[in-house]
């Protein structure tokens, strides 16, 4: 069994699939300090905290980069550290028993993630990928500890979060169970284009801006949208959204088709969102 990134897979002690770190990246990153502070500042978990609170959090961060197709850590590693994006995108995924792999979420600037010694999880859960250029900023289990007990806002908001994970994960089972596999990508890609989505001008005749125009015969004429350059694959969609590569491809291109959305090589652009919506049940 081979990684997405064509280098040989290991099994750890769990059994489970783990993708060896280049080593290209693996030295501490000299990140500015006020973008360090800058992205502490506007994170959820550090959100109630004044300039000395975040500047004593920045004191217990580490500063780590990765080039796209890096692991910032595997599925199985032991735990330890929670990270904060502070540039670049990467998504997280896991290997299922068949062989299969599941993207579970997809992180940006700001976003946290990670695994926490103290929340029961003595290893990461899945793995993480940068998809390009990705800076993060690492807090060691036995600090983050430390600043919640220094900061009980912080702790709450913690809490906050892991309620929300939840509800998520409960809503997902249903949505998984009840809508079809057109409402299910439909409400994906939504979320996705909140998430990441450009506004751009332009779109059409299988060609999007920064596209290569690739895609697979869309509609003629010139459109707005919203455009979303990560190279995510059908697999990933289809793990997402709980389904399998080729039922999504068949609602992609129906999709497509119907002038909901134009594709090509690395890059979606939903160009009716009022009709994803719909189609979404939203």
């Amino acid at each position: 069994m081979t990684s997405i990134s064509g280098r040989p897979a290991v099994r750890g002690a769990s059994g489970r699939r783990r993708i060896p770190l280049r080593t290209s990246c693996a030295k501490p990153h000299d990140c500015p300090a006020p973008v360090r502070l800058a992205v502490l500042r506007h994170a959820p978990f550090f959100a109630d905290l004044d300039d000395e609170g975040i500047a004593d959090v920045d004191r217990h961060t580490v500063a780590l980069a990765r080039e796209g197709g890096d692991a910032v850590y595997s599925e199985g590693d032991p735990g330890g550290h929670i990270y904060l994006v502070a540039h670049g995108r990467a998504k997280a995924y896991r290997d299922t028993e068949d062989g299969r792999t599941v993207v579970v979420d997809l992180l940006a600037a700001g976003d946290i993630f990670g695994g926490f010694d103290l929340l029961g999880r003595p290893e990461y859960g899945e793995t993480v990928e940068a998809f390009d250029t990705l800076c993060a900023l690492r807090i060691s289990d036995e600090d983050f500890r430390e600043i919640m007990v220094r900061y009980p806002t912080v702790a709450l908001r913690v809490v906050d979060d892991l309620a929300g994970q939840l509800g998520d994960a409960r809503t997902s089972v249903v949505n998984q169970s009840t809508r079809t596999v057109a409402e299910r990508v439909a409400a994906t890609l939504l979320r996705i284009a909140d998430k990441f989505g450009e506004a751009r001008s332009g779109f059409g005749d299988g060609e999007a801006a920064g596209g290569d125009g690739t895609g697979d015969g869309g509609q003629t004429g010139r459109r707005d949208g919203t455009l979303l350059q990560l190279p995510l694959t059908r697999v990933d969609l289809a793990g997402m959204t709980g389904s399998t590569p080729e039922s999504v491809s068949r609602v992609m291109s129906r999709l497509r088709r119907e002038g909901i959305i134009d594709s090509g090589r690395r890059w979606t652009a939903v160009l009716d969102r009022d009709r994803l919506a719909d189609i979404a049940g939203e």
